[in-house]
């Protein structure tokens, strides 16, 4: 009896260590397959012109979920259209499914975005932030999808009043950028304080769907926005949707370029509050009391009661001749997308 347990304690030592060497085993060689897919992740992004560096590199976890912790990294568009800089980046991996990537984002993070936009906004930082990256099969991104609770723009020492709330964005075909698709949704605090306003008790709400298209297949990979626009590029939006009570606004069109590349394009739209969305623009100064009494008037003419009585408007909405109009009123001036 006693002969036979020591028998299988030593059958379950060998076991264990057997059990404990391919443990480790699988570990090491899931931290290979990672290493594997993020050098090629890494050298796609390269060889499109990005600049990526980080500190080092810190791979923990287990055979079931790799870990990789990257300090500080950076990344930066070949034109400079963004810059990211963290303080670290969380990469989890499971071996069966290597094609997606869970992030987080602990720490300082921050995005450089050109400061020639209509609306300046400095660098952005970001708080809570995560996200899945989904590969293909050569390494390439193919879809991103992020989330941040809170994002805040510094300009100069200052930050700025207005914040965003509960923010996400989907990329899909990223790998087939001539076919993009976007999808972007976040709440905006503090607008009252801009406008100087009563404060208001909720945000302003903004949720956009649209997708590229159109661009010619035969012709070569366009190099800027000119050569997209010449191959017959477009921007299709398939929903705009402004919420702020008591302004609500929808609409859906296409967007490309001019000759001089100014905002070529219409849009469909139904307005709910317009009067009110009027007062707001004067107030901030994109419209002249002039042209805002002209379109008033002619907002009148097109809108409709609805089974409520509430007035809505449907109207078109041009992005013409470098102006913008909201039916035959002209609002604002625009401005080439060449400078942005």
């Amino acid at each position: 009896m006693s002969r036979n347990r020591k028998l299988l304690i030593a059958i379950f030592l060998i076991v264990l260590s057997l059990g404990t060497i391919s443990w480790f085993v699988l570990f090491e060689y899931s931290v290979k397959w990672v290493e594997e897919r993020l050098f090629l992740l890494t050298k796609n992004l390269e060889k499109k012109g990005y600049t990526f560096s980080y500190s080092s590199v810190k791979f923990t976890g287990n055979p079931t979920l790799v870990k990789a912790t990257f300090l500080t990294p950076h990344i930066k568009h070949p034109k400079g259209l963004f810059e990211w800089q963290g303080q670290e980046v969380d990469i989890y991996m499971n071996p069966w499914n290597f094609l997606t990537l869970t992030c987080s984002f602990p720490g300082d993070q921050k995005v450089f975005v050109p400061q020639n936009l209509p609306i300046p906004l400095g660098v952005l930082q970001f708080e809570d932030t995560s996200g899945v990256v989904k590969l293909t099969f050569l390494g390439k991104i193919d879809e991103v999808n992020l989330k941040a609770r809170h994002i805040t723009s510094v300009i100069g020492p200052q930050v700025q009043p207005i914040y965003l709330e509960e923010t996400s964005l989907n990329i899909q075909n990223v790998s087939n950028p001539l076919n993009l698709k976007v999808s972007f949704s976040t709440n905006v605090f503090n607008i009252d304080k801009i406008l100087k306003i009563e404060p208001l008790d909720h945000p302003l709400t903004v949720d956009f769907e649209g997708s590229l298209s159109g661009f010619q297949s035969q012709m070569p990979p366009p190099k800027s926005l000119m050569e997209w626009r010449d191959g017959g590029g477009v921007l299709d939006v398939s929903m705009l949707k402004f919420t702020w009570s008591p302004i609500r606004a929808e609409a859906e069109g296409a967007l490309t370029m001019d000759k001089d590349m100014y905002p070529l394009g219409s849009f469909a739209s139904r307005i709910v509050g317009y009067q009110e969305a009027l007062t707001y623009l004067i107030q901030l100064g994109l419209v002249k009391q002039k042209n805002a009494a002209a379109a008033s008037f002619v907002l009148e003419l097109f809108s409709q009661p609805d089974e409520n009585g509430t007035k809505r408007l449907k109207i078109p909405i041009t992005l013409q001749n470098k102006r913008l109009s909201v039916g035959p009123a002209s609002l604002l001036k625009l401005r080439p997308l060449e400078e942005m």
